[in-house]
């Protein structure tokens, strides 16, 4: 059924709950699964440098919180890539780079209790369920008590 599935990644809690949904999911199906993180600056940046170091800040944070769950996708013998997207709009860079490489399935976290300043997946997986032209299977961040 589902041969390719995106994973947003963002290093939050939420995201680490989706990645162990998508990686039960790829090792059912025999699907790749690859995780995609949006590396954005701030639109307050005041230069091109300002931009720069933000983006490659966020890189380096998108990598290194992946870097910390890889073993959960290993444990169970499936292949977890990382690609980090440049973009200014989260939602819209996924659902690109979604079309673009034919995923089936993208599977995003998201944060239940919208406060300001939540991790990037915050908004964004309304937005995937409204734009995506694929299944997008939606992650809380929390247990139901």
């Amino acid at each position: 059924m589902f041969q390719k599935i995106l994973l947003a990644w963002d290093g939050s809690r939420a995201a680490l709950r989706a990645l162990d949904l998508a990686v039960d999911i790829a090792r059912r199906y025999g699907a790749e699964l690859c995780a995609v993180g949006v590396a954005h600056s701030p639109a307050h940046a005041e230069t091109e440098s300002d931009r720069r170091d933000s983006a490659n800040a966020a890189r380096r944070y998108l990598e290194e919180t992946l870097a910390q769950v890889r073993d959960r996708a290993d444990r169970v013998g499936v292949s977890l890539e990382l690609v980090v997207v440049e973009g200014d709009h989260p939602p819209e860079d996924i659902l690109r780079y979604a079309r673009e490489h034919g995923f089936d399935l993208v599977v995003s976290g998201h944060h239940r209790g919208r406060r300001v300043g939540r991790a990037l997946l915050h908004g964004v997986a309304e937005r995937l369920v409204d734009e995506a032209s694929v299944p997008v299977l939606v992650v809380g961040d929390r247990d139901d008590d």
